[in-house]
């Protein structure tokens, strides 16, 4: 009967998550971007699907319009954009597919405050997902590349179905 109620209670946390994911339009937040020790600050609005603007205090702007992101670099003068279509990022600004990937996972674990739903994409590349425990909302992910860098993604100050009218204009 324990055992029953436990894979019970980790199935409705799995369902919450599941249901509070699919009211989602859009998201806006504060963030901390880590990666390869090096920490970034800023502001970012994502739209799904597959939309996402995020200005960080250092002279960047990144804007992710349906598979292609943008890197502006301000201080260089300069742009680069890549295609994120089989990517992780290009997972995480998928919603269906992220509800798709999570309906899979098998066990979700808890640190903190936060429930972490692990998502492997291929033998080399996953993503951790964070998932706020007290309201089983979307507060972050770590993502793993095919050549063993991580980037970090921690969401703070979390608004959610904000109306905008930003049209995620990318440069020429």
């Amino acid at each position: 009967m324990l055992i029953f109620f436990c894979i019970k209670a980790k199935a409705s946390e799995k369902d919450k998550i599941i249901e509070n994911l699919k009211k989602i339009n859009s998201i806006k937040f504060n963030f901390t971007q880590i990666t390869n020790d090096v920490t970034e600050n800023g502001n970012c609005l994502i739209v799904y699907p597959k939309k996402m603007r995020c200005l960080y205090e250092e002279d960047k702007e990144i804007i992710v319009n349906d598979d292609y992101l943008f890197l502006i670099n301000k201080r260089e003068n300069k742009s680069y954009n890549y295609n994120i279509k089989d990517t992780p990022l290009g997972v995480m600004l998928d919603k269906e597919n992220i509800i798709e990937k999570l309906s899979k996972v098998e066990k979700f674990n808890k640190i903190d405050k936060n429930i972490i739903a692990i998502i492997d994409l291929d033998s080399q590349e996953s993503i951790e997902i964070y998932f706020n425990s007290k309201e089983m909302n979307i507060a972050g992910w770590k993502i793993k590349n095919y050549d063993k860098s991580t980037l970090e993604f921690l969401m703070n100050n979390i608004s959610i179905n904000i109306n905008t009218n930003e049209k995620f204009e990318t440069p020429k």
